[in-house]
């Protein structure tokens, strides 16, 4: 569902000021954990829906997460 590069760059500052460090710091290793992890899927979910809360995302799992960014890197899967 996420595109980095379709990122507006209102989201790109929003992920860096919500994890604190830049952005290819954040997610340097390839595999976002914690509060990256959390701003990531926040900003992939209010794409969807404007009214979802950055507080809705720490409630959901990191494999739920992982298995979205999976899905979004899939070629077949789109």
């Amino acid at each position: 569902m996420i595109n980095f590069e379709e990122l507006t760059l209102d989201e790109i500052e929003e992920i860096e000021t919500l994890v604190g460090r830049p952005i290819d710091e954040a997610f340097a290793d390839g595999k976002p954990k914690g509060r990256a992890l959390k701003v990531l899927y926040f900003i992939i979910m209010r794409k969807q829906d404007p009214k979802y809360k950055f507080e809705d995302a720490g409630k959901v799992s990191q494999a739920e997460v992982l298995k979205l960014l999976q899905k979004d890197n899939d070629p077949k899967a789109q």
